[in-house]
């Protein structure tokens, strides 16, 4: 089943999902279609392409954060799969 999603930035590796969606479900990103790779709930991100170990996630146009591994398209990015640095040193005093 086609699902509804959004892609801000021309930039952007990963579409956020306007409604729940099933593995084997597609959303349409740049004129192709992406097979999700397991279930994704609605306001989640899909990889719209593959994305190295390392490299930058880039969401409306900023990058969020980087792969902890490699992530296929059409696979679910959330923590278990992206980590992201901002925010850690907040709150910390220097000494």
């Amino acid at each position: 089943m086609e699902r509804r999603s959004l892609i801000i930035n021309p930039t952007d590796e990963v579409a956020v999902l306007l409604e729940n969606g099933e593995k084997g479900d597609t959303i349409t990103a740049r004129g192709k279609k992406v097979f999700l790779l397991e279930p994704v709930e609605f306001a989640h991100k899909v990889a719209i392409r593959d994305i190295p170990k390392g490299k930058p996630v880039i969401k409306y146009g900023e990058e969020i954060g980087y792969a902890l591994t490699d992530i296929s398209e059409g696979a679910w990015i959330h923590r278990h799969n992206m980590g992201c640095d901002r925010g850690k040193k907040m709150g910390k005093k220097e000494v």
